[in-house]
């Protein structure tokens, strides 16, 4: 059975608003881990690092943010067709960017905050590249999928999507790369949305692990 929408979608909103509701930290935790034991149940979503998540090599996006009240950038790299991939989500106040990094590589998610000498790790469960005109009637009712046709963001010709689990969702796609979602998460609406998209070589971006930061898995 082919897996119907992409974890990178779900667990970039988690982190997200993670990283800007210290007020309902423990909350959003615990959310957050509900959410991966139900993707370690699903089909088709392995630690892997031979999935295809997107259907483009590899390309830098920047989007916007906004979650619990505050707005945010994340850019984002991605190669390998999302294996390798590198987050930086941060607020700027007074000038001055707050904020922490995700690499994901190796079959894990990494993440740790600016000026940081620990950090966490855990399992990143890859799913292939969805093709939204093949879906079955089983998953279309198990996920509570609705498609709403096409609309343009960030230039992209993109299709609107509709989720009920695991998490409810409406997320606009282009070659599986979520340009926009908005969702409902640990009580807030967490809105996220492209502003900038470039596709092919996306520079001298290091997929490496910092040798400064120690790591512990994530519970």
């Amino acid at each position: 059975m082919k897996n119907v929408f992409s974890i990178a979608i779900i667990v970039s909103i988690a982190i997200g608003l993670a990283a800007c509701n210290n007020k309902k930290e423990k909350t959003v935790q615990e959310e957050v881990a509900e959410i991966v034991e139900e993707v370690e149940k699903l089909s088709e979503a392995t630690a892997s690092t031979t999935k295809k998540m997107f259907k483009i090599e590899s390309a830098y996006v920047k989007y916007n943010m906004k979650a619990a009240g505050q707005d945010m950038v994340r850019e984002w790299w991605f190669d390998q067709y999302g294996n390798r991939q590198l987050e930086d989500s941060y607020l700027t106040i007074m000038g001055e960017k707050a904020g922490g990094i995700t690499l994901t590589t190796n079959g894990y998610m990494y993440k740790w905050d600016y000026d940081a000498t620990e950090g966490t790790r855990m399992k990143y469960y890859a799913a292939q590249a969805t093709d939204y005109d093949d879906i079955s009637k089983e998953d279309i009712e198990r996920y509570g999928i609705e498609k709403h046709g096409y609309e343009d963001v960030a230039g992209k010709k993109c299709l609107k999507v509709t989720t009920k689990k695991p998490i409810e969702s409406t997320v606009w796609v282009w070659e599986n790369i979520p340009m926009k979602t908005i969702s409902s998460f640990g009580g807030n609406e967490v809105v996220m949305e492209a502003v900038e998209v470039v596709t092919g070589n996306i520079g001298d971006v290091s997929f490496e692990l910092p040798e400064a930061i120690t790591f512990t898995d994530y519970q």
